[in-house]
């Protein structure tokens, strides 16, 4: 422990404070810079340290993946591998995890799909149609349902609380009732014009609202009473104070309108009225969701949040399993959250919990997402004896900016600083002479764009890190302004890519494809012949121009439509009868391969499938397929995804990669329990298009980047740090108080105040603070006097309440505004700087996790090795999975089913129950008939064959598919994860078993070449199984008792069930240990061998592996690392 003294006794008083107290309840109130990693990875090991409590037992959350790494590398550098070993978690991955190992409280949801946006639109408008006409939210304009958007919102707000339907009738009728004791004697009052002897009868009413009795209400709701009793008692202050009874008028406006007969009324009570309206709906909706097996990704929390008050085993269970507790960026948490957090603490010995909050009210800034500051205040009322600690050394930036800083934070109102009466004033610890801060006036925004980027090139210049410097603001839309004059200045730029797919030249080219074929087999040959010349001018056809207008002129001359043509034409007819092949095929074949041929994806190529199963039963799996009668192939993949562009263009690849990724992924969510056709394909693009909702691909920003400068809104800002900060466009229509925010048609109670409050003045100091904090030496505030339209606009209204003198600065000259003004048109349409793919992939990298499957598609050099892997796994290229491996994923799924049907209810599903399940799957998948016959018969004849002969053997202590993506696994500096089929624990052994389909083998030594390199990649699975629970965090301690691997077709020859059991040498685990090592280097380093001179054979899989284990790969010298 000499890495926790030295690091100890650099803490400030404050901080060891908190590191040192380690029992009861602690809120830590921590301004930015303050040090809160450090303080969160000290306390960590100060617990492990000073208790006897296990790293296990120690639970942080956070709210990025970003924050979780950085606090275990901290605590690593303190206490080493038993770092990994502590849950260091967001609260997605604890919710993900909870449900994953305790998942018989979890089944139904099972095998559910996530929703899009299409489809909850499609469930919710579906209810909204059947709604009484004298509904509240029955309202219609323009044939759309007015209060449709607002509703889904509302629910989403619900479950981002924790609240089910019941709960928000029983705050509503506990808030009817309040309103029924004071709204006559109020409405009587106010009925007469106010005067200062109305003041006098306000007392009494505020007197009997607080002797009115507590009502039962969900946790972490407060009454209503409480928030109208203190308003009208400051509204009584005030106007006592004042003499004015302007205080008076104030609150009744605030709280009071007339009804229809002039008397004043609650405004609540519409509020109510339309919340009433929303719980069956709410019920509805979830009902259907269940139907459609949907979810959505607030459903996970509230699930969370359900089970664990609904089962008293699992609640003490999780409570037993985590006495420490630390919680970072505290005022992000929202009510469901909380009462997680609540939940876990609330032990029934009334012992004090072992929490920690550590939050900065300044720094809330997610409420679109819910997050409630609030929640500070809740904590400090569900724990009263809870210990505070304030953060005010500030170890990142200059006073300078602290200072301006403060003069910004302090406009806010509802701070800390107030109501706990404490001091936030933060002090730095760095003292730069030369840090700066500065704001600046320009005319334009283009003069602004222009001069922003002068500033940077010339920091640079001075030899600033282009990594150390971050442009921020508050919306994407002015980083891509922004980004046509960094390009002109030769500057690159690493920022967070955020696209609609559905505008990507590639997507609306197979979406035109697609189109020509559906509307010349629905006999629509006009809309058909209207489309095909923007077709056959696409440059992939390589078409000649002269030809193209030949057939023109020819279908012209002959009155002929252009199909008819170009059948006639020796240049087009191969084309044409593609064409009318693929209109033919429309009609029938599943839309994924209808869209793989429309791509021209090459028949040798290997699907992505990220499972670790390999489904493959035959030699025959390797030969491959007959070409298609039609021997034209559409040049689609060849132009857009050659190795040229992977080479030259990886940028321009990547995106058009991402482009299709994002597509496929939202058709598979758009439909996930139907057979899609082409039709199905561009009736869901017409939808999203007519919502007007984007498909959006998103590539992330590289958090190591060294040569580019950094782009990034507000909100991705938190937590990060850089040299030299510029804010732009700080005007105040975006940042200050007349940013305009659509008005919402359904409300909440002053006592249920869980909508966003994003666009509030208050919100927005607090997003402009955060963004100014990030700079440690030199901050540059810039702003425009006009927008694109030549009108004028004002700084941020805050920016006006300090001491910041405004700086005027004037464009050189006329050549350099005509320079601006063909940057802002020209610029946009130009392709940015060109990037390395090591570049591009440094996002993927730095959080990659290693899998079985993508090790086994590295070393096998049969199916392309190396080069395979990129393709496949990194790159993800999009392709239909094959009917093979969607029947070796649904044995998988209902026999996972089946062992969670006896955890959950102790009894055995019917053979035919999984049965039928298994062909109810299989009619959801997008499959040929032909492969649906065969595929339905070969597994029930599988499922029925196997569970006959080992379903006795099934144990409800078992778990199934037992993910590791959460448990920390790390070997050296290798990350691993993976999923395991079935794991059998008891007191101190744990037994490994994977499924696998196809052709079962009697022994591990196989007999053709396949069927070697297939078993040697069980074996490899098997170890790698076994290394991922021997260092777990959660499976560590137990013995790894062998591992079993369980075929589930009977053999053809007996038709015995067979099974292959293994233990591994520490000298076999050592050395793939090696092999681990030997590929993670090579994949993170990105020097992907060429291995096109081994052997297509199991003798050229062993020698690349010898020549890994040899040190041949990676070819550049690696550095010495330890373990920690």
């Amino acid at each position: 422990m000499e890495k926790f003294k030295t690091r100890y006794n650099k803490l400030n008083s404050a901080q060891k404070e908190a590191v040192d107290t380690i029992d009861g309840p602690l809120l830590v109130v921590a301004g930015p810079g303050t040090g809160k990693t450090e303080l969160l990875s000290m306390r960590a090991a100060n617990i492990l340290r000073a208790t006897d409590t296990l790293p296990e037992n120690i639970l942080c959350l956070t709210f990025t993946d970003s924050g979780a790494n950085a606090m275990r590398a901290r605590l690593a550098s303190i206490i080493g591998t038993d770092a990994y070993k502590v849950a260091i978690q967001t609260f997605h991955s604890f919710g993900t995890e909870i449900i994953n190992h305790h998942s018989e409280y979890f089944y139904r949801g099972a095998d559910f799909s996530p929703a899009d946006e299409v489809a909850t639109y499609s469930i919710l408008t579906d209810i909204f149609e059947e709604l009484d006409y004298n509904n509240p939210l029955a309202s219609k304009m323009n044939g759309d349902f007015t209060h449709l958007r607002d509703t889904a919102q509302v629910i989403s707000e619900l479950k981002q609380a924790g609240l089910s339907s019941s709960e928000l009738l029983q705050i509503i009728d506990s808030n009817e009732k309040l309103l029924d004791a004071v709204e006559p004697e109020l409405a009587a009052i106010f009925a007469n014009r106010i005067s200062k002897t109305t003041i006098a009868l306000l007392p009494p009413i505020a007197n009997k609202i607080a002797e009115l009795p507590a009502p039962q209400l969900p946790p972490a709701i407060a009454p209503l009473a409480d928030a109208l009793a203190l308003s009208l008692a400051r509204a009584f202050d005030e106007a006592v104070a004042s003499g004015k009874t302007t205080p008076i008028t104030a609150w009744r406006n605030t709280w009071l309108e007339k009804d229809a007969r002039g008397e004043f009324v609650f405004k609540d009570r519409k509020r109510h009225a339309k919340l009433r309206a929303v719980a069956p709906i709410y019920d509805r909706y979830l009902a259907e969701m269940r139907q459609a097996e949907l979810f959505d990704y607030d459903d996970m929390i509230l699930n969370v949040v359900q089970a664990i008050e609904q089962y008293p085993d699992l609640r003490s269970n999780l409570q037993e399993r985590y006495q420490y507790i630390m919680v970072d960026e505290f005022q992000d948490t929202n009510l469901a959250q909380l009462r997680i957090l609540f939940n876990l603490t609330d032990t029934p010995h009334g012992d004090a919990p072992n929490i920690m909050a550590v939050g900065d009210d300044d720094q809330a800034i997610y409420s679109f997402q819910g997050a409630d500051v609030g929640n500070i205040h809740r904590f400090r009322k569900q724990y009263p004896n809870h210990a505070s600690v304030v953060l005010t050394d500030n170890y990142r930036s200059s006073q300078e900016i602290l200072d301006r800083a403060r003069e910004i934070i302090v406009q806010a109102s509802g701070r800390l600083e107030t109501s706990m009466d404490i001091n936030k004033q933060l002090q730095a610890h760095t003292n730069d002479a030369n840090s700066q801060v500065t704001l600046s006036a320009l005319p334009s925004r283009q003069e602004e764009f222009a001069w922003i980027a002068e500033s940077i090139k010339e920091n640079i210049t001075k030899g600033i890190k282009p990594s150390e410097i971050a442009v921020i603001a508050r919306r994407h839309s002015d980083l891509i302004a922004l980004l046509p004059y960094l390009n002109h200045d030769g500057i690159a730029v690493n920022y967070e890519r955020r696209d609609n797919v559905l505008d990507d030249e590639r997507v609306q080219l197979l979406e035109l494809m697609a189109r020509i074929c559906v509307d010349i087999a629905a006999g629509e040959h006009d809309e058909a012949n209207s489309l095909l010349p923007e077709l056959i001018a696409q440059p992939m056809f390589d078409f000649d121009s002269e030809a193209i207008w030949r057939l023109s002129l020819q279908a012209y001359r002959n009155r002929t439509n252009w199909l008819e043509a170009m059948l006639a034409s020796p240049t087009f007819q191969p084309l044409a009868k593609w064409l009318l092949d693929r209109a033919k095929a429309s009609l029938t074949e599943p839309l994924e391969t209808f869209l793989d041929t429309l791509i021209g994806v090459p028949q040798n190529y290997t699907a992505n499938d990220d499972t670790d199963d390999d489904n493959d039963d035959s030699d025959a799996a390797r030969k491959p397929t007959k070409p298609h009668r039609n021997t034209f192939t559409s040049p689609f993949y060849q132009y857009h995804f050659n190795s040229d562009i992977l080479g030259s263009s990886p940028d321009a690849y990547l995106t058009a990669l991402e482009a299709l990724q994002t597509l496929r992924s939202k058709l598979r969510e758009g439909a996930p329990d139907s057979t899609l056709l082409a039709s199905d394909f561009l009736t869901l693009i017409d939808t999203y298009r007519q919502l007007n909702i984007p498909v959006v691909s998103i590539r992330r920003a590289s958090e190591t980047a060294q040569n580019a400068i950094n782009l990034m809104s507000a909100h991705k800002s938190k937590g990060l740090e850089f040299d030299t900060v510029y804010v732009i466009n700080s005007i105040d229509s975006m940042w200050g108080e007349r940013v305009r925010s659509r008005s919402r048609l359904i409300g909440y109670p002053e006592n249920l105040a869980i909508s966003p409050n994003a666009d509030s003045y208050d919100e927005r100091i607090r997003l402009y603070f955060v963004a100014m904090t990030r700079a440690k030496r030199q901050l540059y505030l810039s702003y425009a006097r006009s927008d694109d339209t030549a009108k004028d606009t004002l700084k941020a209204s805050f920016l006006a309440g300090t001491s910041l003198q405004e700086i005027d600065r004037q464009p050189n000259n006329a050549a350099t505004l005509a320079t601006q003004s063909e940057i802002a048109w020209h610029d946009r349409l130009t392709a940015p700087i060109n990037r390395t793919m090591k570049e591009l992939l440094a996002p993927t990298l730095e959080n990659y996790k290693l899998s079985i499957t993508h090790l086994n598609n590295f070393i096998d050099v049969t199916r392309g090795g190396p080069q395979n892997f990129l393709l496949n796994n990194l790159l993800r290229f999009p392709q239909a999975k094959s009917a093979n491996a969607i029947y070796g994923t649904l044995i998988h799924a209902v026999l996972q089913h089946a062992h969670s049907h006896l955890a959950a209810s102790g009894t055995r599903k019917p053979i035919e129950d999984i049965t039928g399940e298994f062909i109810r799957l299989l009619h959801q998948q997008n499959l040929s008939d032909a492969d649906l016959a065969l595929y339905s018969k070969r597994g029930i004849e599988a499922l029925e064959a196997f569970l006959s002969a080992k379903y006795d053997t099934f144990k409800p202590s078992q778990k199934p598919e037992l993910s590791f993506a959460g448990q920390g696994v790390v070997l050296g500096q290798a990350r691993l994860t993976g999923s395991l089929d079935l794991v059998d624990i008891d007191n101190q052994t744990i037994t490994v078993t994977d499924y696998k389909t196809g052709k079962p083998s009697t022994s591990w030594t196989g007999k053709s070449d396949y069927e070697k390199i297939k078993l040697h990649k069980y074996r490899q699975q098997l170890m790698f199984y076994e290394l991922l629970c021997a260092n777990s965090r959660d499976y560590a301690r137990y013995k790894f008792a062998g591992a079993r691997l369980q075929f589930v077709e009977p053999d053809q020859a007996t038709g015995d069930i067979v099974a292959l059991d293994d233990r591994f040498s520490n000298d076999e685990l050592a050395d793939f240990q090696r092999l681990i090592a030997a590929v993670w280097r090579c994949i993170t380093s990105l020097e992907l061998p060429d291995t096109s001179h081994y052997e297509a054979n199991y003798r050229g899989v062993l020698q690349f592996e010898e020549d890994l284990l040899a040190g041949k790969y990676p070819t550049y010298e690696q550095p010495k690392t330890g373990d920690g």
